[in-house]
């Protein structure tokens, strides 16, 4: 007995669906962008920091008020540029608007403004 081929209906579902997880068909903004990139892994989409690597860390929730250094923009740019040895890789490369659009998105994430 001959395998069955798959309908081209179920191929072209099967494309749809894997397109969906990119970027194609989603309208992120600038700011998000740079947070999957860059943030994602350590502090998660939604910025609460429950991901494997740093579940337990208070630091690593940006949505509360536990901030190590401060919660002001001038402290949270400061971090991103320099990082945090051994936990948080600098982003010194960031353009002046690449942050200002990645500070924008962290605050998003924490309620405080809307994109």
């Amino acid at each position: 007995m001959r395998p069955r081929p798959v309908p081209a209906f179920a191929l072209f579902l099967a494309c749809l669906l894997s397109l969906a997880a990119c970027d194609a068909f989603v309208s992120r903004t600038p700011g998000e962008k740079i947070w999957r990139q860059r943030c994602a892994e350590c502090h998660g989409l939604d910025g609460a920091g429950n991901t494997p690597r740093y579940m337990g860390d208070p630091y690593a929730d940006l949505l509360d008020d536990g901030w190590r250094t401060g919660g002001d923009r001038y402290s949270i740019e400061n971090v991103v540029r320099e990082g945090v040895f051994g936990k948080m890789p600098a982003a010194a490369d960031l353009t002046a608007e690449e942050m200002r659009d990645l500070l924008a998105h962290l605050a998003y994430l924490r309620g405080e403004t809307a994109e």
